[in-house]
Formats: structure tokens, sequence, C-alpha cells
């Protein structure tokens, strides 16, 4: 009996609601991916708000708790051990990663999520849910190959993407992004859009040879506060010391003087 008010309650509540918010305020999903030269880190948020938050809820304290309608940190856990499994099975069922048109170089090494502490708490309360979820992936060869190369993401279509690419990458074109833009910082692309109406976003790029990034870079000096020039003595050891120096101050391995 008990079961049966609460679930006719619930169901008056998102009545209410659903007449009161656009629905499509009510869940946003959103990726950022990060391009390195041997991996890529992609980290998806997603956001309950209004309405749909009280289903999500729901759904975790019937399928994960024991429907009592109040959401206990172990049932947060089992939520998170479980959306955790079932992102790394789907990703290995079909990688959504691929460079140069093969996944064959690509392997997912780790799947982690962060749920919303908005989870806590009574079921029928309204709250903003933000869930974040990060895959990490390892690139192989052919990717470090300089020249030009393209990589490929599949995702949930429509949502928005924005791509981080690596330094010495120039971007030729890209496929499957809407509404495409793009921002430059010291070297780096950043990819801003949407995954098209088919859930796959390809950038085709050019990767200059390691010599050419290195070579961009001006040759930098080490300037204590005062604005002097700090010179390392010639004893082969003076620049790693300097280093750990920074790193354990309080050892005073630093060998420097002053110009």
């Amino acid at each position: 009996m008990e079961d049966r008010l609460r679930f006719q309650l619930l169901v008056f509540t998102l009545f209410i609601l659903f007449m009161v918010f656009p629905v499509n305020a009510a869940f946003t999903w959103e990726n950022n991916i990060t391009v390195g030269y041997e991996g890529i880190q992609w980290a998806y948020t997603e956001t309950y708000t209004e309405a749909n938050s009280l289903i999500y809820k729901d759904y975790i304290d019937v399928s994960m708790g024991n429907g009592d309608g109040f959401i206990s940190a172990w049932e947060v856990l089992k939520s998170d051990v479980k959306t955790r499994s079932t992102l790394q099975n789907s990703i290995i069922e079909q990688m959504d990663v691929s460079v140069n048109g093969s996944s064959e170089h690509v392997v997912l090494t780790d799947v982690d999520s962060l749920l919303s502490p908005e989870l806590l708490g009574p079921v029928i309360q309204l709250e903003v849910i933000k869930n974040t979820y990060t895959t990490n992936y390892l690139l192989y060869d052919p990717f470090l190959s300089s020249g030009d190369s393209s990589i490929s993401f599949i995702g949930e279509a429509s949502t928005p993407v924005v791509i981080n690419m690596p330094e010495g990458v120039s971007i030729n074109f890209t496929e499957g992004v809407e509404n495409v833009s793009f921002s430059n910082y010291i070297g780096y692309i950043t990819i801003i859009g949407n995954f098209g109406p088919d859930g796959k976003a390809t950038v085709h790029f050019h990767l200059q040879s390691f010599e050419d990034i290195s070579a961009s870079f001006p040759e930098a000096t080490e300037m204590n506060v005062s604005g002097e020039m700090l010179v390392f003595e010639d004893d082969g050891k003076s620049q790693d010391s300097f280093l750990a120096g920074r790193i354990f101050p309080g050892l005073g391995i630093c060998n420097l003087k002053t110009a």
C-alpha cells in the first residue's frame, strides 16, 4: 500500500513538472575529448534537472536499492559500479575511437565515473544531478607518424562535443561535426560543435614532425624573482639538481650562483 501511494505521488509530481518545465531542458549530455600523442581521454558529463532528476533518482532507488523512496550511499555505489561496467562493456563490444579508419591501434585502458552527491536523499526532492564519466585510451602507431591522418569518435547524436587536439597538429577538415568552430591557443587547436545525426565525428589533420615541433619553441631561460640570470654550474648535474631542488626544497642540493 505504501509503495503504491509513493508511486502515485511520484506520477502526479512528474505530471505537474512536465507541464511546467520544457522537456529538452531536463537532460543534457556533453562530451570533452582530449587527444594526446600517446593517448585519449574522453569525459562525458550528463546533467539531469527538473522532472528527469526525479525519474533518474527513482530508477536508482528501485533498480539498485530497496525502493524505499530514499537513496543511500550504498545504492549510489552500486549504481556507480554498474554504470562503469556497462560503459566498459559497450566500448569493448564497439570501440568508439578509431585512427585512420581502424581501431586496431586503440586500446581502452580504464573507465571511471563520478556520480553527483545530490543523488543522496529523498527521491521526491528536486535536484540538479551532474554525473561525469571518463574513459582513457592508449594509442599506438600509426597515429604518432607525421603527415596526414584522421581520428574518429562515435558519440551520442546531436550532443555538444569539444575536441582538444595536441600541439603540432593542423586541421585539414572535419566530418560529422555540426556548427563547427575552431580556437587556437599557443599551438593547441580546439574543435567545438555538435555530433551530427549519425553520432560519428571525424577530424582530418596534419601532424608535423617532432623536429618541427621542437624547433617552433623559443629558447627559454631561468630567471629569479629579481630579474637576475641564474647560471648553472657546468658539472653535468646542475640542471637535474635544480629540478630536484624545486621538488625537494629541503634537501639543499641546488648548485646555483648569480651572474
